[in-house]
């Protein structure tokens, strides 16, 4: 029997090159001759390449991907097992790797024997509700049917701790336990067993440094770092990135208030106790400046003195980065919505393409000269106008609500108004319109406009009951906000109803059986004619009520209403584009019959109304409005 010595790949290969998981569990071995001399390596050919211990993987697969082939040549000993050994490890898919060489004459047979890791069957977690568990194994997005990882288990508990912690418990911990499945082989079930522990708040926010501003008004500076007060409102949770947002608006209110130079020179978050974190941050405020002089370069189109109106900055004032980059329009500051900045005076005329620099030079110990350079460029034409996303209204219904269009000078004014008017439809998602606008430049004087617009469910049902007087009324009602009158009587357009054209239908019932019982309808075309924003609104309306106040009786009196009305809407552009004016004129009948209670007993009356409303809307939304245009 051949006489074969096992001698570990530690004596061999340096254990740096092998990860530390691997390091823990697991030995790479070498079977040699009795006579190898490990201090003159010898040239071998490869004669084999044998993979062995696998059961779910492809042999030769793993084989090449080891890199060792028949037929190339190998010294024994080297570094090169090691590297192939390196390689094995890093597919993070093995238990365990051995690399087992047995030389015959001038060639060696090599073989590759691994474990394959355990498959996992189930991901569970343990310790949290159910509606919290289906959110965590979303966001780990952690498949079923896999090799256990430990990179996979360490990289999970990480985003779970980070998780809890977002909602306040900082020292949640998170283990993890492996189930053999019982009716299969060499597969496990994973639970994270997580420990929440106490809800950690913050305690107290400390400055050292401040000598200008009080640490009560640097902690009013944080808008979502609070230390824990009577105030039920705000928050004291810790979250990480909400503190690193709040760090820069320190120095932004810093800034606000002169102190250009001001730094966070060291911060420190620290325990308090089991429910208590405190923070202790140290500043240095540095001087305050104050504005000495204000001058423009590179302006042609307005002059220098309307420029300086616009930024309303006087000598002597205050320096305030945060006001300054605000009313220039540029800087994270900026408003793009804000009409009244420097920036959008340009782009309201065309100059999409301009820029504008604020350089500042610091004289003597506490004033600063602006210098603002600004680069006009030539003014943009809008080239192409793109609709996405709507698949229930019509592009023609949108475009015709469209205020930038091709051909014309870019306005951002009037790309702030067309998102107004998309939102106004409520067919759309208003927080998805006005961040997706795509700007494109097509040239040095062109410019595509894309709205990627996402469609949301308008439509409205109701239905109510309720008690009163001894007796129960029920309404019921529909709202149908995107109908298409002229499809209606088109069978293949009932998808459930013909729609596209942005018109509204709304037909309401409400009855309590024989006593009460009444019915409207009204339907809105908002441009009639399909060329000018101007509406037409009719509407119908009937109601019967009689004397029977409970179902099994019969009315002998009634008092019954019918009524018609007719309005047209218009969009005016004076004193601005947010006047409206509607004219409606309305036709109702009474019938009476033994009725006390109303100005006639019996008999029929007729009244005929005007009735003419002004109004002015400049809400960007009209369901959850954040500021209204200027």
């Amino acid at each position: 029997m051949r006489n074969r010595l096992r001698i570990l790949t530690i004596a061999l290969f340096s254990l740096a090159s092998v990860p530390a998981a691997a390091q823990i569990d697991s030995t790479a071995q070498v079977r040699n001759a009795p006579m190898l001399d490990y201090e003159h390596p010898k040239q071998y050919i490869i004669n084999k390449v044998k993979v062995s211990g696998i059961k779910y993987l492809d042999p030769e697969v793993v084989a090449s991907i080891s890199g060792l082939t028949k037929g190339d040549t190998i010294m024994i000993p080297s570094d090169y097992l090691s590297s192939t050994l390196k390689t094995m490890w890093n597919q993070r898919i093995y238990s365990d790797v051995q690399i087992l060489t047995e030389p015959v004459g001038d060639s060696v047979n090599i073989e590759i024997v691994l474990r394959e890791r355990p498959r996992v069957y189930d991901w569970k977690i343990e310790g949290v509700r159910k509606g919290q568990m289906s959110e965590l194994l979303e966001t780990l997005k952690l498949k079923k049917g896999g090799e256990l990882s430990d990179f996979v288990l360490n990289s999970s508990k990480d985003a779970i701790r980070k998780y809890f912690a977002e909602k306040g418990f900082y020292n949640a911990d998170v283990s993890v336990r492996l189930e053999n499945d019982t009716t299969l082989e060499n597969v496990v079930n994973v639970f994270f067993v997580v420990d929440r522990k106490n809800r950690v708040k913050i305690g107290k926010i400390d400055f050292e440094g401040n000598t200008a501003l009080s640490d009560r008004q640097l902690r009013r500076s944080f808008k979502k770092t609070h230390q824990k007060s009577v105030n039920i409102f705000k928050g004291a949770k810790y979250k990480e990135k909400d503190y690193e947002e709040d760090k820069e608006n320190l120095i932004d209110f810093y800034n606000s208030r002169g102190y250009r130079n001001a730094t966070i020179l060291s911060d420190s978050v620290y325990r308090i106790n089991d429910k208590r974190l405190g923070i202790a941050l140290k500043v240095d405020e540095g001087n305050k400046f104050y504005y000495r002089n204000v001058s423009w370069t590179g302006n042609s189109v307005y002059e220098t003195r309307q420029l300086n109106d616009m930024l309303g900055i006087s000598k002597g004032e205050t320096y305030d980065k945060k006001t300054l980059h605000k009313r220039l329009g540029i800087g994270k500051h900026a408003d793009y919505e804000d009409m009244s900045s420097i920036s959008s005076l340009y782009q309201n005329n065309g100059y999409l393409f301009s820029s504008i620099d604020p350089g500042e030079v610091v004289v003597g110990e506490d004033s600063i000269d602006i210098n603002v350079k600004i680069f006009e460029g030539k003014q943009a034409k809008i080239n192409e106008v793109r609709i996405s996303g709507n698949h229930r209204v019509n592009d023609r219904v949108i475009r015709r609500e469209l205020y930038v269009r091709p051909g014309e000078l870019y306005n951002r004014a009037l790309l702030m108004q067309t998102i107004r008017q998309l939102n106004q439809m409520q067919h759309f998602d208003p927080e998805k319109t006005s961040p997706g606008i795509d700007l494109v430049p097509n040239s040095n004087e062109l410019v595509d406009i894309s709205f990627p617009l996402e469609e949301v469910a308008s439509d409205k049902f109701e239905i109510s009951g309720g008690w009163g007087s001894n007796m129960f009324v029920g309404s019921v009602g529909v709202q149908l906000n995107n109908v298409s009158l002229k499809n209606f009587f088109k069978g293949s357009e009932w998808r459930p109803y013909p729609h596209g054209q942005n018109q509204q239908l709304a037909i309401r019932g409400q009855t309590n059986g024989s006593y009460y019982k009444a019915i409207s309808l009204n339907f809105t075309e908002p441009w009639l004619g399909g060329k000018k924003p101007n509406s037409l609104t009719v509407g119908l309306y009937y109601s019967d009520e009689t004397d029977a106040y409970y179902a099994w009786q019969s009315g002998n009196r009634h008092f019954r209403t019918i009524g018609v009305s007719v309005g047209i809407g218009r969009r005016l552009s004076w004193p601005d584009r947010y006047f409206t004016i509607y004219n409606e004129i309305s036709y109702q009948a009474y019938n009476l019959k033994d009725w006390s209670s109303f100005l006639v007993t019996n008999g029929t009356s007729n009244i005929f109304a005007l009735k003419t409303v002004l109004a002015r809307n400049s809400v960007d939304s009209p369901i959850y409005p954040r500021t209204r245009c200027r």
